[in-house]
């Protein structure tokens, strides 16, 4: 683009011409072309073939031509190149393999969209796949999809099988990550593990998804007002009309839909008449409080298993509870976006749950003893404690995710509890009002599988933390108990009163630190230390509040950090070390101390890949 010091510019794309032309009625739209044979070939070589081989001449002589023909077919469109390649590359690496595929292949391409090269990866599905994908057409265009509610939404879809060793869910993401592979869903957010947390699809896949799904009538989309005359017969629908539903689905009375996904105010909608709804949800994330529950409009509905409220239930909470006691098949409660109190009493006694999703203080007591959970994999937002359940810990030993508050509860009672819990993979406790006394770290187990873990310490509760085994500190960090496979940890509201980071170091997996002291007033009298060869795999650490004044960085220590935040740490002086740090590109260092901001100042000039954050200082 022309530099005419214009400080910045807005950038529209659009597959619309017309949308383009009233962008800017002074100049005409700039059509994009397609790509040349050479920018083709590099493109679809780059999805279809072993790395070694992503150029023409390391093809093998039988496969050239054939790469030539179908870089032809595609015309330089690049997501008709994406797809055709990622499609290849799960053919055989040989002649029989890509032929096959060429000559199988419809090539009526229109020199536009090429929706029928893009048809073919689609075709190439497994039936269970091909469901799955169609599923992407129920959300609107553009829209990034939070891939745990709709993995959630395949297994009560009953989309993904039963294999013996894993889980429908861990199936249904192995399902997801092969849409993926094959270009025909793109990832947007990673989590901190790696794994898929949300994702979308191209403009044209979803198109191609609402097609096949209508032909087959499973699933259709209702964007306006009487679209729903046209869903006489569908057996799922997707409403992306954010206005009155009731406007929309008043007169629908189709007796055999079986999934109805929203995106606008589910409070009125009369679900009873679909007395075999088995998916009722909102796909969006707002919470909508200022509409209560009609409940009445929810009656019946025996086969529900998978249930998403963003409404609120407060109280109402005897008469949904009693609904949801009644559910004999479902799988998925996710009140998490909704307004409710305690549920304990009644959802406890559907043992088919897998996923409990309460909102956050919402005062749901934790399953007692008498449940029977074993399905259970997500437990998300109850409190153990207040109204304390029975002795002993609950039949829940399948949960992977749990996010508990821990109130007037022993420690011991605790660890018993996690004991129990052989698969979890990610665990926040949030601890208030109690005396903890003394803890040591190997008194908790940590499995082979946790991945994250958070502890925050409530206001009201002191938690004083060491390395110290001998003093008469609250937890006690050793260097031989900690998780190994830890890949996310964050500690809040502390006291520290030794170094956290010399034994934390040690953690060979750990990718993500924070940590938050309680606010100090007084210096410490240790110092911050990082080893050579310490913190192998940090890449992200954020420190907030410790009253420590020296910093000391080995050659070799955090190879692989690329982002530090220190907030609220003066006296803390900046370590010319972070110079040396070879992966670094973002500093955040909030100081009031001239000696420092000399120091970042030498740091940027010496490293002006790293981006600093921070408060502003002085004339830069």
């Amino acid at each position: 683009m022309p530099d005419k010091n214009n400080g910045s510019r807005v950038l529209i794309t659009t597959r619309f011409e017309n949308v383009a032309m009233k962008a800017d009625t002074k100049y005409d739209p700039y059509k994009l072309p397609t790509l040349d044979h050479e920018q083709s070939l590099n493109l679809f070589l780059k999805k279809a073939v072993p790395k070694k081989h992503q150029y023409l001449d390391g093809l093998p002589d039988e496969l050239k031509s054939l790469a030539q023909e179908f870089v032809a077919k595609c015309r330089g469109l690049p997501l008709a190149l994406i797809v055709l390649g990622s499609l290849l590359s799960t053919k055989p690496y040989d002649f029989h393999g890509w032929k096959g595929l060429l000559d199988t292949m419809s090539w009526q391409v229109d020199g536009s969209e090429c929706i029928d090269v893009i048809a073919t990866s689609y075709e190439y599905l497994p039936l269970a796949k091909k469901l799955c994908f169609l599923y992407f057409a129920a959300y609107p265009e553009d829209k990034e999809i939070e891939i745990k509610h709709l993995l959630r939404i395949w297994v009560a879809e009953r989309l993904i099988p039963q294999e013996d060793t894993r889980t429908l869910e861990e199936t249904a993401m192995c399902f997801l990550e092969d849409l993926v592979q094959r270009s025909m869903v793109q990832v947007s957010y990673k989590g901190f593990d790696g794994s898929i947390l949300y994702c979308r699809v191209h403009d044209v896949l979803r198109d191609l998804a609402i097609q096949k799904a209508k032909e087959i009538n499973f699933l259709i989309v209702c964007s306006k007002p009487n679209d729903w005359m046209s869903c006489s017969q569908a057996r799922r629908v997707a409403i992306n009309y954010s206005s009155n539903v009731n406007e929309l689905m008043g007169d629908y009375a189709n007796p055999n839909i079986r999934s109805l996904l929203l995106l606008g105010d589910q409070s009125n909608l009369d679900c009873s008449k679909y007395k075999l709804l088995r998916v009722f949800g909102c796909i969006t994330e707002w919470n909508d409080w200022g509409q209560r529950v009609v409940l009445r409009n929810f009656k019946g509905l025996p086969h529900l298993r998978y249930l998403k409220l963003n409404s609120a239930i407060k109280g109402q909470e005897r008469e949904f509870g009693e609904w949801i006691r009644s559910m004999k098949y479902l799988e998925t409660l996710d009140l998490g976006k909704s307004d409710h109190g305690d549920l304990s009493t009644w959802i406890w006694q559907v043992k088919t749950l897998r996923h409990a999703i309460l909102s956050y203080d919402c005062n749901t007591q934790a399953p007692p003893t008498s449940a029977d959970l074993t399905n259970l994999q997500t437990l998300i937002n109850v409190n153990y404690g207040e109204s304390r359940p029975a002795s002993g810990p609950p039949n829940i030993t399948e949960v992977r995710n749990l996010r508990i508050e821990v109130r007037n509860f022993s420690m011991e009672e605790l660890i018993t509890l996690l004991h129990n819990l052989k698969h979890l993979v990610n665990l926040h406790i949030r601890i208030s009002g109690i005396d903890l006394g003394k803890i040591i770290w190997k008194n908790f187990p940590f499995y082979e599988n946790l991945k994250c873990l958070v502890i925050k310490m409530g206001y009201d509760t002191e938690g004083v933390l060491t390395t110290d085994i001998d003093g008469n500190e609250t937890l006690v960090l050793r260097d031989d108990t900690l998780p190994p496979h830890l890949i996310y940890l964050q500690l809040r509201g502390f006291k520290f009163v030794s170094d956290p980071l010399s034994v934390l170091q040690k953690l060979q997996n750990l990718k993500t630190l924070y940590i938050f002291s309680k606010k100090e007033k007084v210096l410490m009298s240790w110092r911050f230390r990082c080893s050579a060869g310490g913190f192998k795999q940090l890449e992200e650490l954020l420190i907030d509040n410790l009253m420590v004044d020296e910093w000391e960085i080995e050659r070799g220590a955090m190879p692989m950090l690329k982002r530090l935040v220190v907030q609220f740490c003066d006296p803390l002086r900046v370590p010319l070390e972070l110079v040396h740090l070879p992966s670094l590109k973002a500093l955040e260092w909030n100081t009031d101390i001239e000696t420092n901001k000399d120091m970042i100042r030498s740091i940027c000039k010496q490293r002006p890949d790293v981006e600093y954050f921070g408060r502003s200082y002085g004339d830069d």
